[in-house]
């Protein structure tokens, strides 16, 4: 916006320069220096325009065409106290010149990327009192005179996020920013870049969290993905196995930028894959946030159909693992101006993302909405002082919402630098549901060989899966991302072996030492046992939950997976009640499993059912915790045969 602005105005000075037949002077030499400053001015050579224009100042000091243009050449070079010093004398010798105008506009606009808002909006409004002026600027001016409003009372009432810059390594480099930590906040990925020219190689780093708190010598992340182009703006899913950044004008793509994947087996990065034509484009495509389950991508584009110069579009995997068409966020998320660097929480309901089409402090501010039932929130300003007149971009936020990390872009008179920085979330601004993450290891319970084993997470209310990834192939190690206010069932399988479920709720979590579930599979075997533990009746009655569903679904992708295996389904209950009643309830709840699964055309020779009452309980019935541990649906391998038909 800036630049464009800049570039209509300075036009418009010369333009009304041009148009006079009279200056503001008498001295003719100095109306002679000032013609020859034109000249330059017209061809943007601003530099070469100083020279005439201060010796015009030397034999007439009042003049005050020459201070205009002088304070407009000294804007187009980005000399913010010059162009100041230069307008506030035009000003001084005459407050109410026509040509003046723009001075007020620009010292408006200048006071505003200081900071200094009732300076900026006392300009402004001395600008918008005129009935002159530009249509195009009068909006600018009224927008910024609303962002003024904006930031004084929010500065006036600031929030308590104790901002630091991150210390030692991870601020080593000439520019470092969009960081990302794992799931842990044990490794920050982050891209860096050696110096401001093009030539300097943009690329991705990381840095271990030590035991002191500090980080250690930032590495490249890999040969395979760090290349003599530029790659950044990095995003990994939960586990840390799938890693997608954005490549420029090397790597054979469809645009200008294009987002590009890598997946993790073992310690290596394979080589990266271009993300095809449902995410990349001929237009530019960066900055991608990738969900906690690597199922859903959020990236900034400028391609058409959007709303704005950049916008936030996401895409999603379906059920054949194919990224969908590409869709706009809308009018909640994007506006007409810039939305960029997008981050999406580990809950897959809260997005952060940087603007400069709202109201705010100035510059990019970040902002967060909330979804809900797929539609999203209106946008909310994180406030000052994490926001204030310079851009802020690429933040992270924690599983837990408490604690999070971004980037500050400084520009200054003759440099610029962007560090990293870390912050305590204020409770007004963290995520509604906080997460939290449960990993382990899958293996052979009878060899302990790492297994690759698909894990689905659903929402228990939903027979769809929330989320879906797989166990390391080479080491068998997994990370699944659990949220408040959600009760789940977890799945566990892998050809030639029984699957195995979990339930689990954010609280539950607590339970696990360092949050470590090691998963061990059997193998499909004459004998084998799992319990169904996401299979759910009332009280004393023998009709499947709609909760029992994503289960069901299980057993059923097992038997047809597995047409040689005949499976026997077994209801148990605990000791309250008679032998006889207990018997029969349990008889008619693995009924109503061999029920569902016949319904769904399961063969009949598949699958049997019986009941055991309360004679083989798996725990003593002497409290409540093991009562319910014996009320129960088994699912036992009773047979395999050779004949698959």
């Amino acid at each position: 916006m800036r630049i464009a602005l800049t570039t209509l105005i300075c036009f418009s000075f010369l333009t009304a320069f041009a148009q006079g037949t009279k200056y503001h002077t008498i001295d003719k030499r100095a109306e002679k220096y000032y013609e020859e400053a034109r000249q330059y001015l017209k061809r943007s050579q601003f530099r070469e325009a100083m020279e005439p224009l201060q010796d015009a100042l030397d034999k007439d000091p009042n003049f005050i065409e020459v201070w205009l243009a002088m304070g407009s050449a000294n804007y187009r070079l980005g000399r913010d106290s010059l162009t100041l010093a230069c307008f506030h004398k035009a000003l001084e010798i005459d407050p109410d010149y026509s040509k003046s105008m723009y001075a007020y506009f620009l010292i408006g606009e200048i006071y505003f990327k200081q900071s200094n808002y009732e300076e900026s909006k006392a300009y402004l409004a001395h600008y918008l009192s005129r009935e002159d002026t530009d249509l195009k600027k009068r909006i600018q001016a009224e927008v910024m005179v609303d962002n003024c409003q904006f930031a004084l009372k929010a500065m006036t009432s600031p929030f308590d996020y104790h901002i630091e810059i991150l210390p030692d390594f991870a601020n080593s480099f000439k520019l470092q920013y969009f960081p990302v930590l794992s799931v842990d906040q044990q490794k920050i990925y982050f891209t860096r870049r050696e110096g401001l020219s093009v030539k300097n190689d943009e690329d991705i780093f990381y840095s271990d969290k030590l035991k002191d708190g500090s980080w250690s010598v930032p590495q490249s992340i890999s040969d395979n993905i760090n290349s003599e182009f530029n790659e950044g703006a990095a995003s990994l899913s939960a586990d840390g196995r799938m890693l997608v950044f954005t490549s420029c004008d090397g790597r054979r793509g469809y645009g200008s930028c294009d987002i590009y994947v890598s997946y993790k087996e073992g310690n290596n990065w394979s080589v990266p894959e271009n993300m095809g034509p449902m995410i990349n484009s001929a237009a530019w495509e960066a900055q991608p946030s990738l969900s906690a389950d690597g199922r859903t991508i959020y990236f900034v584009s400028n391609k058409q159909g959007g709303m704005g110069r950049k916008d936030i579009w996401s895409s999603s995997k379906n059920k054949k693992g194919k990224w969908e068409p590409a869709i706009n966020l809308g009018k909640k998320i994007n506006t007409n101006k810039d939305e960029i660097s997008p981050f999406i929480h580990a809950n897959g309901e809260s997005i952060y993302f940087s603007s400069n089409g709202r109201i705010g402090l100035g510059g990019l501010d970040i902002y967060m909405s909330e979804k809900t039932d797929s539609v999203w929130s209106e946008a909310l300003n994180l406030g000052y002082p994490l926001n204030d007149a310079h851009d802020q971009v690429s933040l992270y936020i924690s599983s837990d919402g408490e604690k999070g990390y971004y980037t500050i872009e400084k520009k200054m008179r003759h440099d610029f630098e962007s560090k990293l920085y870390s912050f305590d979330l204020p409770d007004s601004f963290q995520v509604s549901n906080k997460s939290s993450y449960l990993r382990g290891t899958v293996s052979d319970a009878s060899s302990g060989a790492p297994l690759q084993a698909d894990i689905k997470l659903y929402k228990l209310n939903n027979e769809k899966y929330f989320s879906e990834l797989s166990s390391d192939k080479k080491t068998g190690t997994y990370t699944v991302v659990l949220s408040e206010s959600n009760h789940y069932g977890l799945y566990v399988s892998a050809t030639g072996y029984l699957f195995k479920d979990f339930s689990f709720s954010f609280e539950d979590i607590d339970q696990f030492d360092e949050n470590l579930l090691d998963i061990k599979l059997e193998p499909v075997k004459v004998g084998a046992i799992t319990v169904l533990g996401n299979i759910f009746f009332d009280f004393n009655e023998y009709s499947l939950q709609r909760k029992s569903m994503s289960e069901l679904k299980e057993v059923y992708d097992f038997l047809r997976q597995n047409p040689n295996v005949k499976v026997e389904i077994s209801g148990h209950t605990d000791n309250i009640g008679s032998a006889q009643y207990n018997m029969e309830l349990s008889t008619k709840r693995a009924k109503s499993v061999y029920d569902f699964l016949l319904f769904k055309r399961i063969r009949p020779e598949q699958i049997t059912y019986v009941g055991y009452g309360q004679d083989k309980p798996i725990a003593p019935n002497d409290n409540l915790e093991n009562q319910s541990k014996n009320r129960r649906i088994e699912f036992k391998i009773s047979s395999i045969s050779s004949d698959t038909k």
